[in-house]
């Protein structure tokens, strides 16, 4: 295996061992005062080195899910996950009725959960991504005695 494939390699893993630990509900909350957070910076440049040596790492079928940019909910984690938006295997599908996520899709991290209501507009989705920002960045004690 070459070393270049090697180093994107393990920069992806080095992504993911700080993933583990940032993006802990609690850490966030923990951290919400501080101007910046981890956004994946070592993926971005494991992919970005990929695109140089095309290694071919981050291409293909068994490629790793790729960050981008922030979570539209939480603004603290990187976003992996796309709610909405055309359906990239059938270009050619028609829009839904209520198709404002349709033109305007929300970008969302693994830990963040939007309540898919009817969101026709703005307003509404705000309303759904307040609801979602709450819930995902709380933490609360858990554990009810018996």
């Amino acid at each position: 295996m070459h070393w270049r494939y090697r180093l994107v390699r393990a920069l992806n893993s080095a992504c993911t061992v700080v993933d583990d630990v940032a993006y802990r509900p609690a850490v966030v909350r923990l951290t919400l005062r501080l101007p910046r957070w981890w956004h994946c910076e070592l993926a971005d440049l494991s992919m970005r080195l990929d695109d140089r040596w095309e290694t071919g790492y981050w291409s293909g079928e068994l490629a790793p899910a790729a960050p981008e940019g922030v979570c539209d909910v939480c603004h603290r984690r990187a976003a992996w996950l796309v709610v909405g938006g055309p359906d990239e295997d059938d270009p050619d599908a028609e829009y839904p009725d209520d198709h404002y996520l349709f033109e305007h899709p929300l970008h969302i991290c693994s830990w963040c959960h939007v309540d898919l209501g009817p969101i026709r507009s703005a307003a509404d989705l705000e309303r759904a991504v307040a609801r979602a920002r709450s819930r995902s960045i709380a933490w609360r004690w858990r554990w009810r005695p018996v």
